[in-house]
């Protein structure tokens, strides 16, 4: 027994599978995605990022952009942990399978991009609808603004992860509309969760937003890629509509809770609302997304 433990502690095969050539090569491939990443953002904003980065230090892009980046990272950590479909008969060698692997990694990682730019428009049309995102975002530096589309973008990505996740159906047509369906609902949850964390706030979440308050955009930013965690918990585990909508019931009104409960016992003696949309304290709003998000994970453990 001595020998074994010895033998595993000082083993060499565990450090020699360390020393993967092909590795290497998907590593190459995750930076040129975020490269790619970050063109395609150039071509469908129309701001530069490097400009307004170097040039202007807008900070609220600098936010936006970071949950962009972030959400790809969730994409690409999703897809290289899959197997792409393949019918074995028709693989000739291991090369032709690792050049395959690399052309699943490419396409489910530039379908995601895709995605995510299809959540920054939806973000301006109907998330945040009353104001022009670009405008805040390039204008007046909104770092609130910044927060939301940073939120959005990481929501959307564990979705796209849950949706992409597991064994494949065999039909690569079939797999996107999969996940395209599976997005498309999580846009809707987004916007029906905004309508109902404005009606729970004390504030108009729009007007603060709008009047550069950071902390307004901060909170419900994170607490957006808290509901994506929890969609996505769901989707991974099951495939029932009518069980993702009582889901989405239940995980609005935990949230809810969790946000009464922050108002209440941690931080006592003062109103979430009040610090939030009076002292514009974004430390409290940075209480109340962590909190979101921890209770994101926890729930996304125990009922999937």
């Amino acid at each position: 027994m001595e020998n074994s433990t010895f033998s595993e502690f000082f083993g060499t095969e565990d450090a020699l599978s360390l020393i993967d050539p092909q590795a290497i090569v998907f590593l190459a491939i995750s930076i040129l995605v975020l490269w790619v990443g970050k063109l395609v953002n150039d071509l469908c904003t129309p701001y530069q990022l490097n400009h307004e980065l170097t040039q202007k230090d807008n900070k609220a892009i600098a936010v936006s952009f970071s949950g962009y980046m972030f959400a790809i990272g969730i994409i690409l950590w999703s897809v290289l942990r899959q197997d792409i479909a393949i019918d074995p008969a028709e693989v000739q060698s291991g090369k032709q399978l690792f050049l395959l692997d690399i052309g699943g990694t490419l396409l489910w990682s530039l379908f995601g991009i895709l995605l995510l730019q299809v959540a920054r428009i939806c973000n301006d049309k109907l998330l945040l609808r009353r104001f022009s995102n670009v405008k805040e975002l390039v204008e007046d530096q909104n770092i609130g603004t910044g927060a939301v589309q940073a939120g959005a973008y990481v929501g959307s990505a564990f979705i796209i992860q849950a949706a992409t996740y597991g064994e494949t159906s065999g039909s690569l047509v079939r797999d996107i509309l999969s996940t395209l369906a599976y997005f498309v609902v999580s846009q809707i949850a987004f916007i029906l969760f905004s309508m109902v964390y404005q009606k729970l706030s004390a504030y108009d979440l729009h007007d603060e937003i709008e009047r550069d308050n950071a902390a307004a955009g901060v909170g419900f930013g994170m607490t957006l890629a808290a509901v994506g965690i929890l969609l996505s918990s769901y989707i991974i585990s099951n495939d029932s509509i009518l069980g993702f909508a009582l889901w989405f019931a239940i995980c609005i009104f935990l949230l809810s809770v969790c946000r009464f409960a922050i108002d209440r016992f941690i931080l006592p003696g003062s109103l979430l609302d009040d610090e939030i949309s009076k002292d514009r304290n974004w430390g409290a709003a940075l209480i109340e997304g962590s909190s979101a998000l921890v209770l994101a994970f926890i729930l996304s453990t125990l009922f999937n």
